[in-house]
């Protein structure tokens, strides 16, 4: 999550963004933004580049996936 942040947005701001995605095969794939608290400044970019690494289990369709990165970081 922090090399997705740092390329992508300022870990000094906060934002939350939910993504939609579809759950299949132990990953996320064919994501979407759905909100973002703090358009244009990247976060919605770093939260596609973290659901490409998460992993999922044995769940499957759609999902909705919910990311809050905290800021406050230097």
């Amino acid at each position: 999550m922090a090399s997705c942040l740092t390329k992508n947005a300022n870990t000094k701001d906060a934002a939350t963004v939910m993504l939609q995605c579809t759950a299949g095969g132990g990953k996320l794939t064919s994501c979407t933004v759905v909100s973002d608290s703090a358009p244009g400044k990247g976060f919605d970019k770093a939260a596609l580049c973290v659901a490409q690494a998460m992993p999922m289990g044995d769940k499957s369709g759609d999902v909705k996936v919910p990311m809050r990165f905290p800021g406050g970081q230097s």
